[in-house]
């Protein structure tokens, strides 16, 4: 029944939002006079200017994005395995699992646009630039920064979902057998690790995937405007205030429904082609062992493509945070001819309610969706445990920009629009899953003796979740409400819709300053979103080490 109730709230203004999408694009909107079924708009908006490009730039964006920090991520795996290096790892890219999307964007943006860091660095002692080239870099054409951006924010998710997934896999046991098949390390991998990595990654990578075609903030700084990606074109379509671009942006969204399905599909094609290729290798015995120059020529270009997608996400975080102390920084000046505060006393003031707004919202709707999560994965549905379990990810499966326009229609209706309660409700549908999504795995492999023992001293099942199950795993439930936490301070077009555009957090304010502002302003927006996600990490971080040392004398010394 638990689970069921959950569904509801979270199901309930997502299968109003697709009604209320769905059927503005075949012309049915009553609230304007729109009463008669059509294909009419169908048909203008595939007419529209530039829509095909528009498509071809959401779709290949997508998926070269997602398919460059998968693999980067099953490479990445293989090569920790091997030198041993989780921890350092799992220490990197804590900065940027903890900074939205947003802020990654601002930083790509600051550090490769001609006046970038990147340029400031090689000139002019090697370019010979003595003011800014007039080059198309940032954004670009073809979506490459976007890519870039997509691939250095996605690649750190992926790590911490695949060292999760590791965890739940007996790699020594594997190991074992790849030896005794005669294997190569990286050939034993994908013949017999890499298949169970990636059924257990599956979910995530769809995730990441339906993410990337339909993103929003992102694109508005890194991808082309002429035209932009369909999702970005959506939404400019939603803010007109013409009915007909109403309806188009309407139609446009299931056109962005059925290009994520497609892709969707697409990917669960290439890798049910990968298993069928590496099963016959595997029957027919080819061990695809490469060694000393061949191997060096393919593996360390990789190497290098995976450390520099990880410093263009730091130094892109550093170059954001730079930019709200700086008052003079000409090119090509490395470093700010002159630092300051100036921009912080002249405009801080307008920061304080987007700050607390975003430290509320986050807060609870972390809170509602950790319990929530608990209450699912104690209370499993007796039947159809893998069909609910399905529909809890349906928000995070479909674009935003497909849905949310609906139910903003919806929550007018209910006249709730602007409220803290429909932001949180809002925030909750997409931290809810990423919660279960992190907690799920480590929760389900809680051994169960505990619980028998507290049943055997008459605990009841709640006293035994207080008492024992839930100080037990204390740090994931921590970590989960962290990761809750930075989706929420993250979120940009739930905000927008929900809050009606009155309702004003860190990031509707990134947005907004990154394409309209000053850098400096930018970067004090910037430098504000990343400190709040990255104080959580803190604190909760302190917290864990404190509780981990009271269980020092655990310890087994060797």
């Amino acid at each position: 029944m638990a689970r069921y109730s959950i569904i509801i709230i979270c199901f309930l203004p997502v299968f109003a939002g697709l009604l209320g999408v769905v059927l503005p694009a075949f012309g049915w909107f009553p609230i304007y006079g729109k009463s008669q079924f059509t294909f009419e708009i169908l048909a203008q908006t595939v007419n529209q200017p530039g829509f095909l490009r528009s498509v071809w730039l959401s779709v290949s964006t997508a998926l070269l994005s997602t398919f460059l920090a998968y693999w980067l991520c099953i490479f990445t795996l293989i090569y920790s395995q091997k030198l041993n290096l989780h921890s350092t790892l799992k220490k990197i890219i804590a900065p940027l699992i903890a900074v939205p999307h947003i802020i990654v964007a601002m930083g790509i943006l600051f550090l490769i646009q001609p006046s970038g860091w990147v340029f400031r660095i090689f000139s002019p002692w090697l370019t010979g630039w003595q003011t800014p080239p007039d080059l198309n870099i940032a954004p670009d054409l073809y979506g490459v920064a976007l890519i870039i951006g997509l691939t250095a924010k996605e690649l750190p998710f992926l790590l911490m979902v695949g060292f999760t997934v590791l965890k739940q896999v007996n790699i020594s046991r594997y190991r074992q057998q790849i030896t005794t098949f005669g294997y190569g390390s990286i050939a034993g991998w994908f013949h017999i690790i890499h298949p169970m990595i990636a059924a257990r990654m599956r979910v995530s990578v769809l995730i990441v995937l339906c993410f990337s075609v339909s993103v929003v903030d992102m694109a508005l700084i890194l991808a082309p405007s002429t035209p932009a990606p369909l999702a970005v074109k959506i939404f400019s379509w939603y803010q007109s205030p013409d009915i007909t671009s109403q309806l188009i942006a309407a139609s446009a969204a299931v056109y962005l429904l059925l290009i994520s399905l497609c892709c969707c599909v697409f990917w669960i094609a290439c890798g049910a082609v990968l298993r069928t290729v590496f099963r016959f290798l595997s029957y027919r015995g080819a061990r695809l062992t490469v060694r000393g120059l061949p191997h060096k020529l393919i593996i360390l270009p990789v190497l290098a493509l995976i450390v520099f997608v990880l410093i263009i996400g730091i130094m892109g975080l550093l170059s954001a945070g730079i930019w709200g102390f700086v008052e003079v920084w000409r090119f090509p000046d490395i470093l700010p001819e002159k630092w300051g505060l100036n921009s912080w006393r002249n405009g801080f003031a307008a920061y304080i309610p987007p700050f607390i707004n975003t430290l509320i919202v986050g807060f609870i709707a972390s809170i509602l969706a950790l319990i929530s999560a608990i209450i699912w994965l104690e209370y499993p549905a007796k039947s159809f445990s893998k069909v609910t379990e399905a529909l809890a990810y349906i928000p995070l499966l479909l674009p935003q920009t497909g849905f949310l326009f609906g139910m903003q229609v919806f929550i007018i209706w209910l006249e709730v629009d602007g409220s803290y309660i429909t932001v949180i409700w809002a925030h909750y549908l997409f931290v809810f899953p990423y919660t279960l999504l992190t907690l799920g795995p480590i929760w389900r492999r809680f051994d169960v003796r505990y619980e028998l023992l507290g049943a055997s001293f008459g605990f009841s099942k709640f006293e035994r979740l207080w008492r024992i199950k839930m100080p037990l795993m204390a740090v994931p439930i921590i970590t989960s409400f962290v990761i809750g936490f930075a989706v929420s301070s993250a979120l940009y077009l739930p905000t927008i819709f929900a809050g009606n555009g009155a309702f004003l957090t860190i990031t509707t304010e990134a947005v907004t300053l990154a394409a309209n502002a000053s850098r400096q302003a930018a970067g004090i927006a910037a430098l504000l979103q990343m400190i709040l996600p990255l104080v959580i990490f803190i604190i909760a971080g302190m917290y864990i080490r404190f509780r981990l040392h009271n269980f020092s004398y655990f310890r087994i010394s060797h």
